[in-house]
């Protein structure tokens, strides 16, 4: 954290954007209609507007942790954003209110009509470049033509009966696989859920986790990232007797929140996919007449040089992003992902084992009170019982109890199930922002 905020907002603060050409590889190698058809209802959106939304509202409006700047400070960082997303008198456009951005809707038909290279090499990149030239990024023209997507193989791990398959460094899949792995060492529903003993197993395998991913997790480009190690079963067993041995595992600093999006897609032809996109919290950057805010991801870098996640060309920032599928037999199970920085992490692995070990809907599985651990406090919300969080004080946590019944904090979980007779159900959280559609 920066007193000037150089690595949270403005133009600083902007990285190199990928999301354009990851989707257009996606649709390269994936989809059978044209991608200016694939983008219109977006550009309907964004010329015809729509309601402001409560999850947008309520991450702007809603007070930041200490160091980190409130949302309108963000939206104000350049006057096209000011301009877009605030009123004429300042304040922040209320929950509900119709909200256009024609800009963005002709960006998208661009990219529509141009593809994504255009965006990186053509007209639209020229564009980008020189904006963020003037005013002095560290994206440069030749980092949009270089930029490639890089794709791999996914991490498998297993949890009950289930194949797991999540993202790979730098995204956080070997953090979620290593805490099942460490979870199934122990009857989480011994005491039912949302019992002292429940929270307690969760919480340490969440720290032992998270004390890997503090050490480890970068960009394997860059560093030997061990992703073979952390999710194995043996690196598991001994945090389980760590844990069994009543441990309180590290005091490891927490990150910061951002603000991202997630979809969970499953479909009659047995394609399933779980996307995760994030501008971290957003520099407040617009470049004028294009419609859209850059990232602010370096704030996801280490600012001083020498670790893993230090500041260095080319290199791609760790996140806490887990995209991911539950695998029966071979066939997707669970499609669930979720946003919200390294919290992500935590709302996933308890909306899986809500479902796998608590036998719950999705509904219910996002609904049920939920916590959050890094190592140095147990982050509960208001519907967590005081009785169980004094329990939990006992056993050697330090508790923080959030006053709100449905924090937004907690991150914002999104679950498909497929069951074994094919039934689909969904489970968008109640938190704020998310939805379910059926479409035939």
């Amino acid at each position: 954290l920066f007193d000037d905020f150089r690595s949270e907002l403005g133009y600083t603060s902007i990285l190199t954007p990928g999301t354009v050409a990851g989707l257009g590889e996606v649709h390269r190698r994936f989809c059978t209609k044209p991608l200016d058809a694939l983008v219109r209802p977006a550009v309907r959106l964004a010329e015809d507007g729509s309601p402001v939304g409560c999850f947008a509202h309520d991450f702007l409006a809603r007070e930041m942790m200490a160091g980190v700047p409130g949302g309108v400070q963000r939206v104000s960082a350049t006057e096209e954003c000011k301009r877009i997303h605030l009123r004429e008198d300042g304040t922040l456009h209320p929950v509900g209110a119709m909200h256009k951005n024609p800009d963005m809707g002709r960006t998208l038909r661009r990219i529509g009509s141009e593809g994504a290279s255009g965006f990186y090499r053509g007209e639209l990149g020229a564009e980008v470049a020189a904006d963020l030239s003037a005013h002095g990024s560290f994206v440069t023209a030749g980092d949009l033509a270089s930029y490639r997507t890089r794709t791999g193989p996914p991490v498998m791990g297993s949890y009950r009966g289930f194949q797991i398959s999540s993202n790979p460094p730098p995204g956080s899949g070997v953090t979620l696989i290593e805490m099942l792995h460490i979870l199934e060492h122990f009857d989480l529903n011994q005491d039912g859920h949302g019992s002292a003993h429940h929270l307690d197993l969760v919480a340490r395998a969440m720290a032992a986790a998270h004390a890997d991913r503090n050490e480890y997790l970068a960009d394997p480009d860059f560093s030997d990232v061990p992703v073979e190690w952390l999710v194995s079963k043996a690196r598991a067993a001994e945090w389980a007797e760590k844990i069994k041995a009543g441990e309180v595992l590290c005091d490891a600093p927490e990150e910061p929140p951002t603000c991202t999006t997630h979809f969970s897609i499953a479909d009659e032809a047995g394609n399933a996919v779980s996307c995760t996109h994030t501008l971290g919290t957003g520099s407040g950057v617009i470049t004028p007449g294009l419609g859209f805010v850059y990232n602010n991801s370096m704030k996801l870098f280490d600012p001083y040089p020498g670790s893993s996640n230090s500041i260095e060309a080319g290199k791609a920032r760790t996140t806490g992003m887990v995209p991911t599928m539950l695998f029966r037999e071979g066939k997707p199970a669970l499609v669930v992902g979720a946003p919200g920085g390294s919290v992500i992490i935590s709302a996933v692995i308890q909306a899986i084992i809500n479902i796998v070990d608590f036998e719950m809907s999705p509904v219910e599985a996002v609904t049920v009170p939920r916590i959050h651990c890094e190592g140095a406090a147990l982050h509960a919300e208001a519907r967590v019982q005081g009785s169980v969080c004094r329990e939990l004080a006992a056993m050697g946590h330090r508790i923080d109890q959030s006053a709100v019944s449905f924090d937004p904090v907690m991150s914002r979980a999104h679950v498909v199930e497929i069951d074994e007779k094919g039934r689909w159900r969904g489970g968008a959280d109640p938190r704020g922002g998310g939805g379910v559609a059926l479409a035939r």
